[in-house]
């Protein structure tokens, strides 16, 4: 992303200027989570999201809106280059408790600090740790919305992130550090949006943070998950609807754009 707007990006997260440390990583992908919500309405509605740098700036920074990982990740990727982090992007296969993975179709970032290698991400819609991980180390490691591990999936190699829960280790994803180009995250972004068999096109997906609560939202069903314990209940009217995205998630959306969501959702 040229021309970064560093202070618009801190000012929309609403952090100071971060040190090049743990802890200043630790800040950062706490405050884009819990500041920048979690959300796939273009791909809901029908559009590709735009990657392209003012595309990312106009609607993450200055419109008031959140994105699918994509857009959190390139968005999170530049600042953290912005700010003196070294980064390299990753793909994942995401798993969700599922015992196999589907395609390439999340990127997140490893950031390498004094040696260390962390994963940081602040685009996954499932329960990811609140900040970034250790990635060579299969010790617990604790978040302020839970524990989390590592291991290594015996059959591709891959490093698994999964989450500890009373029902026991629950895979959120895998990934390598194949190298990821440009032309591989436009293609896993059109995927994405577009394709049936992933689920943005025909779900809508939603995430955020109250403190270390988990807001989320599947379709019509809402969730909180405050450390692996879920509270659920159905969104019963357009009127539910708008006070999770306006009021519980902080999205600036129009009316027009609220009545298309409830009108997309009674559709699924």
């Amino acid at each position: 992303m040229t021309d970064f707007d560093l202070p618009a990006y801190l000012s929309r997260i609403r952090l100071a200027p971060v040190p090049v440390t743990a802890a200043g990583l630790h800040q950062l992908q706490q405050a884009q989570l819990r500041g920048i919500p979690f959300e796939n309405i273009d791909p809901f509605l029908g559009r590709t999201p735009d990657l392209a740098p003012r595309a990312l700036a106009a609607k993450l920074l200055h419109a008031g809106r959140g994105g699918y990982c994509f857009e959190q990740n390139a968005l999170f990727g530049t600042a953290l280059r912005a700010c003196g982090f070294e980064t390299r992007r990753l793909l994942a296969r995401v798993r969700n408790g599922r015992p196999t993975a589907g395609p390439r179709s999340h990127v997140a970032l490893m950031v390498t600090l004094d040696g260390r290698r962390y994963l940081a991400d602040a685009g996954f819609g499932g329960p990811g740790p609140l900040v970034p991980l250790l990635i060579d180390t299969d010790a617990a490691q604790s978040a302020p919305n839970g524990t989390y591990r590592f291991r290594t999936d015996p059959v591709t190699g891959e490093r698994l992130l999964q989450r500890d829960t009373p029902e026991g280790p629950f895979i959120l994803y895998g990934f390598d550090e194949a190298h990821v180009s440009d032309a591989d995250i436009e293609a896993a972004n059109h995927l994405c949006a577009t394709w049936e068999k992933m689920p943005f096109r025909n779900n809508l997906l939603l995430s955020g943070f109250d403190g270390a609560t988990r807001i989320g939202a599947f379709n019509r069903m809402r969730t909180r998950d405050s450390d692996g314990r879920l509270d659920r209940r159905e969104i019963t009217d357009r009127a539910d609807l708008t006070t999770l995205l306006t009021r519980d998630l902080g999205l600036h959306l129009d009316p027009a754009t609220l009545t298309a969501l409830w009108d997309r959702l009674g559709a699924t």
